[in-house]
């Protein structure tokens, strides 16, 4: 038993540990680039030592994989949470729209945080973070048929979270004078139609 306590104090040590590194990060990255930020000055942030930093995540490559697929799963398991509500009560929610309704939740609650990322952090680098965690999770999660040839479906995911990620960069950077629920609405007219175009209609306020 007393083992077991133990273990546990390392476990809830370790989690406040990365907690902290995380939120030492995120909001160094709204204040500068990428480039800038050092392990040194994340260290500092978060009130840990260097060598608490590197046993964590061994670089700040490791600690932006970390900080994805944390993301990722956060979004993927409410789509999933409402995609089993939908079963329960019969409603028209597609795991689609569940997982643009997600989307558009942890954006309005985190713009500041959002736009940081999308100022300093290049967007190859971090759609690269991103899309990793991403296509691995819809396809261990059932999220995509399983009859999709490898090579066709790394093609269309790649296509399809390049947009993704382009338009939301796009709105998190501009003067968000487009309301995002606007916007969420557009993408997702946008993926459902993508088997067939000619199903996509953009309403304006002229029609």
């Amino acid at each position: 038993m007393m083992g077991e306590k133990n273990d546990e104090h390392v476990d809830r040590r370790v989690r406040r540990s990365r907690r902290a590194i995380v939120a030492a990060f995120d909001r160094l990255i709204t204040e500068m680039p990428l480039e800038q930020i050092t392990v040194s000055a994340i260290a500092r942030e978060a009130d840990v030592d260097r060598k608490t930093f590197y046993q964590h995540f061994g670089s700040i490559d490791g600690l932006l994989d970390a900080i994805a697929d944390d993301v990722v799963t956060g979004l993927l398991d409410d789509v999933e949470l409402a995609t089993r509500e939908r079963v329960e009560v019969a409603a028209d929610v597609t795991p689609l729209r569940a997982f643009f309704a997600a989307l558009a939740e942890h954006l309005s609650q985190n713009e500041k945080l959002g736009r940081g990322y999308c100022e300093h952090v290049p967007s190859k680098l971090l759609f690269e973070h991103l899309s990793r965690p991403l296509v691995r999770q819809c396809v261990e999660r059932g999220f995509v048929r399983g009859d999709v040839p490898d090579g066709e479906l790394e093609m269309l995911l790649a296509f399809g979270l390049g947009g993704l990620f382009s338009l939301y960069r796009w709105w998190l950077l501009s003067d968000r004078a487009v309301p995002l629920a606007e916007v969420t609405h557009y993408a997702c007219e946008l993926f459902e139609g993508g088997a067939d175009a000619r199903q996509v209609t953009i309403r304006t306020g002229d029609n």
